[in-house]
């Protein structure tokens, strides 16, 4: 049962914490209690609104579920921080598309419906994406998209050589190459040409970015228990940068260094209010024709 949630506004986006400052009653009227980081809790009591305030290190820890006001962007921030604390989060759309989001601000009133257990949790697969050299990492992420490997600032085909589980797969020249869950083939992976999968179905993508070849230039979709590892072959490794979900990068500068990409043990766990098929979700928010 859900008694304390975590609310993570936006502050950027227009109307974000004033909606989350609405929602805060609405569920403190179902006996729900409200909490923010520091920073943002400030930003409610200067609007008249009272919502506690707990430390970064412990607010998901002393909460039973998070509420972010925001795009997907903004969802994909707080993810894996709710998936380390073993939390689920749902998402009110200030953003563009929204596709990772649940609710429009006109359906907040959906969310006391928490109170009493009324909604459904959608685990979400998340990728551990490492980079080690002779037995030490040098940089750990998990991605709830994807991680990018691309040249960076220099427009420039590169080598991508794919191996899974030890074997070689494919060697693509591309200016780049994603690596994919389900709930991110829909981002940059399908912007670029890759299968849309349904997140239900565990599986992990590998999509080359304008491919120059004929033959090579299709995405690869492995199993769930595969381990990927993509090396750089090129001399010119200086350029190429590791990417996670738009946000955490390295930059891969020794011809040692390859990155390897695994199923994570840690989930994504998604508060579903409505009952809208994969499918349906995905034609409202990206399609154009008729939905049905």
């Amino acid at each position: 049962m859900i008694r304390k949630v975590a609310l993570v506004p936006n502050t950027g986006k227009s109307g974000a914490l004033r909606c989350a400052l609405r929602v805060a009653q609405i569920l403190k009227n179902h006996g729900i209690d409200s909490y923010a980081e520091p920073n943002r809790a400030e930003m409610f009591a200067a609007l008249g609104g009272g919502v506690a305030a707990l430390e970064v290190d412990m607010l998901f820890k002393a909460c039973d579920a998070a509420i972010v006001f925001g795009g997907d962007g903004t969802v994909l921030s707080v993810a894996k921080r709710a998936a380390e604390a073993d939390i689920p989060i749902i998402g009110v759309n200030f953003g563009h598309v929204g596709y990772i989001t649940e609710l429009e601000e006109s359906e907040i009133d959906m969310l006391s419906r928490l109170a009493t257990g009324d909604y459904r949790t959608e685990k979400r697969m998340m990728l551990d994406v490492s980079i080690s050299k002779a037995g030490k990492q040098l940089f750990f992420s998990h991605a709830f998209n994807e991680a990018a490997i691309t040249r960076g600032i220099v427009t420039r085909l590169a080598d991508f050589s794919v191996s899974c589980d030890g074997d070689l797969v494919s060697n693509y020249r591309a200016d780049g190459l994603i690596i994919s869950t389900p709930t991110g083939s829909t981002a940059y992976s399908m912007a670029a040409g890759g299968p849309v999968i349904d997140p239900s179905v565990e599986v992990i993508a590998a999509t080359p970015v304008c491919s120059h070849s004929l033959e090579l230039a299709r995405s690869l979709v492995f199993g769930p228990n595969s381990v990927i590892k993509v090396s750089i072959p090129s001399a010119r490794r200086a350029e190429a940068v590791v990417t996670v979900d738009g946000r955490a990068y390295f930059r891969i500068n020794d011809n040692e260094l390859s990155v390897t990409i695994t199923k994570s043990q840690k989930y994504v766990s998604l508060i579903r209010l409505k009952n809208l098929p994969f499918a349906t979700t995905l034609f409202k928010k990206f399609g154009t024709g008729n939905q049905g």
